[in-house]
């Protein structure tokens, strides 16, 4: 070919890549962000379980088991992710290919993210973590469902503080799960994690519940909720926002992280609660963000020392040591030196467990809580504020 043609042959293709972005680009403006879009979508509670412990106590374990994974699985989904990633995220082995590779420096380069999801409503709502689909590129998210159907998926919100995140797919007559109450889970009972491990799809694995309200210090991010329910069903990577569910069936659960020193199952999970993770998705849904609830004070866990320093008789609640001005505990006459030990009932013993019992909650939800101020109980009803500012990873 003269070298007048190979000139003409560049020019020609560089117009028609001009052209075709041209066009890419006008039609990613007429894209609709469907971000706190529906108002209303129907999400299914459990308001019976499935067994009574008195029927769960005369079933035979395999056949549960089997029960609970076809109940379950068609609503556990396969996600692929698609994110960007710099030449620092790249492994040693890699780096000096990626210099020599010319394309890499002209497009930017991408990595696939594997992970699962719950669909939480017929029309099409998922709810996973937001670390499994985080900076994912536009139109970089795909979900597979149990039936093999893949659809392209939207973020509809994200909630770093929980690391929990909602998707949405344009489909209808999904099978959704049931939410159970997580405030029944109890130490010691069955539970069965499903997930993609290792993009092992519609995995399912049983263990029990080994804990509750743990703290791991793993979501990144100053106002973090953690009051994680621990499990010894085997988890590993993949298995990121796939359902916990009880012996009815009953979403208790979101698969968030492992306790591992070698990046695989070492018989720790942890789950983020279901009454946390659905209050975070109905505000995700309804307005693209999450209401936080703000109770208005710094607090601390009680402990040996304290409760020796406070003339307390047993180790129990949490310490308020700072309140803010103006702030819901302050209007309700809390003080400094207040120890919480319930919230509507329900007893609190560590500082994540008040944050996880305030965050299920909606700004201007009137709460009861009982306080322990020198040497006697007093009960007190107030009116929760709205979390607009951060001023400490402490403050509630």
């Amino acid at each position: 070919m003269r070298t007048r043609d190979r000139y003409l042959s560049g020019i020609l293709l560089l117009l028609i890549g001009i052209l075709v972005g041209t066009l890419f680009a006008f039609y990613q403006q007429d894209r609709v962000d469907d971000r706190a879009d529906v108002k209303v979508t129907e999400i299914k509670h459990s308001a019976r379980p499935i067994f009574t412990d008195k029927e769960l106590q005369q079933l035979d374990d395999r056949f549960l088991f089997k029960e609970i994974a076809n109940r379950v699985n068609p609503t556990v989904v396969y996600i692929e992710s698609e994110v960007p990633f710099s030449q620092e995220d790249m492994p040693e082995d890699d780096i000096h290919q990626e210099e020599e590779d010319f394309w890499g420096h002209i497009f930017p380069r991408r990595a696939r993210t594997v992970g699962s999801g719950i669909i939480i409503s017929s029309d099409g709502y998922i709810l996973t973590n937001n670390h499994v689909i985080d900076g994912a590129t536009e139109d970089g998210i795909e979900v597979t469902l149990n039936d093999r159907r893949t659809y392209s998926a939207r973020i509809v919100g994200q909630d770093p503080t929980t690391d929990l995140a909602v998707m949405k797919i344009d489909a209808q007559n999904l099978p959704a799960i049931t939410i159970g109450n997580s405030n029944n889970v109890e130490v010691g009972e069955w539970v069965l994690a499903i997930g993609n491990p290792f993009r092992l799809r519609s995995t399912v694995t049983a263990g029990i519940v080994s804990a509750l309200g743990r703290d791991m210090q793993i979501i990144r991010d100053q106002m973090r909720v953690e009051s994680f329910i621990q499990t010894d069903a085997a988890i590993n990577k993949g298995n990121s926002g796939g359902p916990l569910v009880n012996t009815s069936g009953e979403l208790i659960g979101v698969n968030t992280a492992i306790a591992s020193l070698s990046g695989s199952y070492q018989g720790y999970g942890f789950a983020a609660p279901s009454n946390l993770a659905m209050k975070v998705a109905s505000d995700l849904i309804e307005y693209g963000e999450v209401h936080r609830a703000l109770l208005g004070v710094v607090i601390r866990t009680v402990d040996a020392n304290l409760a020796e320093e406070l003339e307390m008789d047993q180790i129990k609640g949490v310490l308020i040591t700072n309140i803010s001005s103006g702030g819901a505990a302050a209007e309700a006459g809390l003080q400094s030196s207040d120890v919480i030990l319930s919230v509507n009932g329900q007893v609190v013993n560590k500082s994540n467990q008040l944050q996880q019992k305030i965050a299920v909650l909606h700004p201007g939800d009137r709460v009861s809580l009982k306080i322990w101020r020198d040497g006697e109980e007093l009960s007190k009803t107030l009116k929760l504020g709205k979390l607009e500012t951060v001023n400490s990873s402490e403050n509630q």
